[in-house]
């Protein structure tokens, strides 16, 4: 199908019955844009918070055809919108759709100005957010420089899903942008989970995901034939080499990653066929090196036409470059950019904090001196539940990949002889020497709502599964505070998601079944699930183990069939 910028899409049009995302044809998708669009008409400044995709879509298009600003907020934390939204803007979407509708009275949509600016935010180094502003155009641009890359890999009538949100760059331009621009559908909701994901691949889908789902394939089989998507995109963080076999031994193709930034969009990719290839810039992008290492580009898509940015890297032979690392303050942890200073001024903000460091040692790391207040707090809770607190201050204002997963609370912060924080002097806090470590959840790019798959050993009757319990499940909401424990419900949701996935077994609910808890089960644990089935009884039998000692047993019938 040919492209059409996004200036023009409304305008020129596609075939009515061209399918834009989960049934929806183009024909509906311009009626709800013009629908929105004359009902927005007159706001002065959009946020856009839909977190499903269409409505997402449909929302960013309305803004635009109304004459109104666009801003995409970093993250929809109550804190982060409380603060876009204070000067006026008017949040856009909410909850799969919120004050967005279908259809209705329309206004005629005509083609849109290139140079309608985008208001973007990512990690600053001065401890505050960056605005970044791109104007459409270079969203344009981005997506026609993707699909000279990907549109011999992707066929036109691919369907695009994705693990991840579109309130990013990357995010907005492959799971939305670039599929609209070239004629492709894509799937409304975001896969939260690998089991729902890959139950809606084929062999034409593309997926649009990252390190932080692809270090998590432990345990999964790989997918048949039939289900193999043409193309698996990844972008945030280069992927580990172990995870990038992995991942191509499961969807039976060589993941293609995207590198990029907030300020310039994608510029370059690399296929991982084997070992540690350079990224090759973009049609339309020119990649050099600074006389100090930094990574320069230019293309018609980024920022000033030029940019340069805080990667150090060396250029290959090939024409390529190699990343060797960061030259500022800003972190990658889980594929998110992390500016450290700002996590450190929002941790200063706490009444509870006097001062705080922060740094990455293969996780993130904080150092607090407590305030008068926050070491009364301290001796009264503990270490571990002093670090909870300061966590869930942060999580106002910070995704989970910005909570720091290890704490160390000292009475002031080591300086060098000149008055100078030395990394190595922070660092040495956390060596086994120094004081007892208290290491915090796992961090995932969203709250899981299932523990990860670490092992799976086949059963005569069943499946075994070795289950990582981590601390931040969004089912510990209430399940209590002070003493998180895994609510049997949970127990009981993931029993038969597991033996759905596993056994193929079909059940759509437990409605029928009988448990026994022995013991509570707590976070932060690796437990063992059995799932035994029985045909003849149409019962599924579960048992979750923490080493010898089982936490709870019980049976699902199977079919809707009483015990």
């Amino acid at each position: 199908m040919t492209a059409i910028p996004l200036s023009r899409l409304l305008a020129v049009g596609r075939p009515d019955d061209a399918p834009v995302a989960d049934g929806v044809t183009f024909a509906r998708f311009r009626a709800d844009v013009a629908g929105n669009a004359a009902r927005l008409k007159g706001c002065r400044r959009g946020l856009l918070v839909a977190a499903d995709g269409y409505w997402g879509a449909v929302g960013l298009l309305a803004l635009l055809h109304a004459g109104a600003e666009v801003t995409i907020p970093p993250n929809a934390q109550p804190g982060t919108l409380a603060a876009l939204t204070a000067d006026g803007a008017v949040p856009v979407g909410g909850d799969l759709g919120g004050n967005l509708g279908p259809g209705g009275a329309g206004m005629a949509l005509a083609p849109l100005d290139p140079g309608t600016p985008l208001t973007f935010f990512t990690s600053g180094s001065t401890g505050e957010p960056k605005r970044v502003v791109r104007t459409l155009g270079m969203l344009e641009a981005e997506a026609l420089a993707t699909e000279a890359v990907l549109g011999r890999l992707a066929g036109p009538t691919a369907r695009v899903h994705a693990t991840v949100p579109h309130q990013h760059v990357y995010g907005l331009n492959f799971r939305l942008l670039w599929p609209l621009v070239t004629g492709r559908p894509f799937a409304s909701a975001m896969h939260e989970l690998w089991e729902t994901a890959l139950a809606a691949l084929d062999a034409e889908s593309v997926l649009v995901t990252s390190p932080a789902h692809l270090t998590r394939l432990a345990g999964i089989a790989p997918l048949p034939p039939s289900r193999r998507p043409a193309l698996v995109l990844s972008a945030g963080a280069p992927l580990p080499e172990p995870a990038a076999r992995e991942a191509a031994a499961l969807f039976g193709t060589p993941v293609t990653e995207i590198f990029g930034s907030t300020e310039t969009g994608a510029i370059a990719h690399r296929r991982r066929e084997a070992g540690d290839p350079s990224w090759r810039p973009l049609p339309g992008v020119v990649a050099g090196r600074t006389p100090d290492g930094r990574l320069r580009v230019g293309a018609t898509h980024v920022e000033g036409r030029e940019h340069v940015g805080s990667d150090l890297v060396e250029m290959a032979e090939d024409g390529g470059f190699r990343v060797l690392g960061r030259a500022d303050r800003i972190a990658k942890v889980e594929g998110k950019r992390v500016s450290l200073p700002e996590v450190e001024a929002q941790l200063r903000r706490s009444p509870l904090v006097a001062d705080a460091a922060v740094l990455t040692l293969e996780q993130l790391c904080a150092v607090v001196v407590p305030s008068a207040e926050g070491a009364a707090r301290l001796a009264d809770l503990g270490a571990f539940r002093f670090g909870r607190l300061l966590r869930r201050e942060l999580s106002a204002v910070q995704e989970p990949a910005g909570l720091p997963r290890r704490w160390r609370f000292v009475s002031r912060l080591p300086d060098g002889a000149l008055g100078k924080r030395r990394h190595a002097d922070i660092a040495a806090l956390f060596e086994e020497s120094a004081l007892s470590e208290i290491a915090l959840p796992v961090i995932a790019t969203h709250r899981p709502t299932a523990p990860d798959v670490r092992a799976v050993r086949p059963l005569a009757d069943g499946v075994e599964l070795d289950l990582f319990v981590p601390g931040d499940l969004a089912q510990l909401d209430g399940h209590f505070p002070g003493m998180p424990i895994v609510p049997g419900v949970a127990q009981i949701d993931w029993a038969v998601m597991f033996a759905n996935t596993h056994l193929g077994l079909g059940i759509e609910a437990a409605q029928s079944f009988q448990v026994k808890f022995r013991r509570v089960t707590v976070p932060d644990t690796l437990v063992t699930l059995a799932l035994r089935h029985a045909p003849a009884r149409r019962r599924l039998t579960f048992e979750y183990r923490c080493g010898d000692e089982t936490l709870s047993s019980g049976s699902i019938g199977v079919e809707g069939t009483a015990p």
